[in-house]
This record gives structure tokens, sequence and C-alpha cells, in this order.
């Protein structure tokens, strides 16, 4: 697996071990020849992705983009916005560093086909987060709490 990883922000220090580390946790067996590159950026950064390429012209917390050219491995990029993360880990009391990797795991797990557009796909989908989340050693909302 390679994971390439550009820190392209100055709201926290990204640590590029614990970000391999929650990949190789996600990706499992499926990780095998995988090729991603994850960029840190700041709320600026995302909006003008999200308009150009989905016509939103607002901030998100993360995006994925699948980059698959073959069956055999899995290729993508995911871009997440680490002022969110401050943001909200601030408004909610949590650890910036866990409200990061949940971004980072949730772009992955787009990458592997999870959706999250309906209620039933949203609780699946969330469902594995946090199992992927408390495996890694971070304390996170339960599911029915509602954290995205």
């Amino acid at each position: 697996m390679i994971v390439e990883i550009a820190n392209l922000q100055k709201h926290y220090e990204i640590k590029n071990t614990i970000i391999k580390r929650a990949a190789k946790e996600v990706l499992g067996k499926k990780g095998k020849g995988a090729k991603l590159s994850i960029a840190f950026v700041d709320n600026d950064e995302i909006k003008k992705l999200n308009k150009r390429y989905f016509s939103l012209n607002e901030v998100t917390d993360v995006i994925a983009f699948p980059l698959n050219d073959h069956k055999n491995a899995l290729n993508g990029e995911i871009v997440v916005s680490v002022e969110i993360a401050v943001d909200t880990a601030g408004n909610r009391d949590i650890d910036i560093e866990g409200e990061i990797i949940l971004y980072v795991v949730h772009g992955l797990l787009h990458l592997l086909g999870y959706r999250d557009g309906n209620r039933n796909d949203a609780k699946i989908m969330h469902e594995k987060e946090s199992l992927i989340l408390k495996t890694l050693g971070y304390n996170v909302p339960k599911v029915e709490d509602g954290f995205q």
C-alpha cells in the first residue's frame, strides 16, 4: 500500500504514521496494491474543491475521489478539512486527532463503496467507522449520538 500525505494547512499537526495506520486498519487485505493520496487542507481549499467538483458552494469535512482504473487495486484521493475537525472537536469537547481520523476513515470507506446518502446506509457506515475508531484507540460517540 502506498499512502502519500500532503499537509497543506496550519491548524493542527498531522502525524503521518497515525494516518497510515488508520488506512491499513480500514483497508486490511483490500489495501494490497492500494495507492492513496490524502491531503489535509483548510476550509477555503475544501470549499473550492466542493464547488468545482460537486457544484456545492459550501465547506465540508471530507471529500473522496475514487480513481480506480483497474479492479485489482484501490486508487483514490481523500481531502480532509482540518479546520472543520478542529472547530468540531472544540465545539463537542472531543479529541482533535480523533476527529481528523474519523474524516480519514469516512473518506476511505467511501472509496471502498460505502454510502451515506440515506438513513440506513449512513447507519451502516457510522457503525463501521465507530468499530474502526475503537480499534485504533479513539473514544468515539455512539452511532445513535449522530456523529458525522
